[in-house]
């Protein structure tokens, strides 16, 4: 899976944008870094998770979570060509993570996180995503 940065946003699929500035992409699935309003809304041209919960857009399913911080986690399953990511802010969530169906894939900004990954003794297939991500 390539990850690509478009300017602030952290592109993971065709239509799935990480935002940590608010940035909404136009017909696509926005994940927002951290709870901002008391529900999300699905708009005519956008489609905004800003609040814990499971959605589905796109044939996508997502599962956004908190748990001891106000920052997002997203584990994100692609019902139609199967495949899967998630995408930890907090290594706390990993505690409360149902592990009877997980992601093939962990992306993570925060070495805390695959330190966590490593101390639970989970041997998933892990990237840390850095500044240096390739800019489109």
């Amino acid at each position: 899976m390539e990850i690509k940065k478009v300017w602030e946003n952290i592109q993971f699929w065709p239509k799935i944008f990480f935002s940590t500035d608010w940035e909404i992409k136009k017909k696509a699935i926005n994940l927002f870094a951290t709870v901002w309003k008391s529900v999300s809304k699905e708009k005519r041209t956008e489609f905004i998770i800003d609040y814990p919960g499971e959605y589905e857009k796109y044939h996508i399913y997502i599962q956004a979570m908190v748990k001891d911080t106000d920052r997002l986690n997203f584990f994100v399953f692609d019902n139609e060509d199967n495949t899967s990511f998630a995408f930890i802010q907090d290594p706390s969530i990993l505690e409360k993570v149902d592990l009877a169906r997980y992601p093939e894939k962990w992306f993570y900004t925060d070495d805390v996180v695959a330190n966590q990954i490593e101390r639970l003794g989970f041997e998933w297939e892990t990237e840390k995503i850095e500044e240096n991500i390739e800019i489109i």
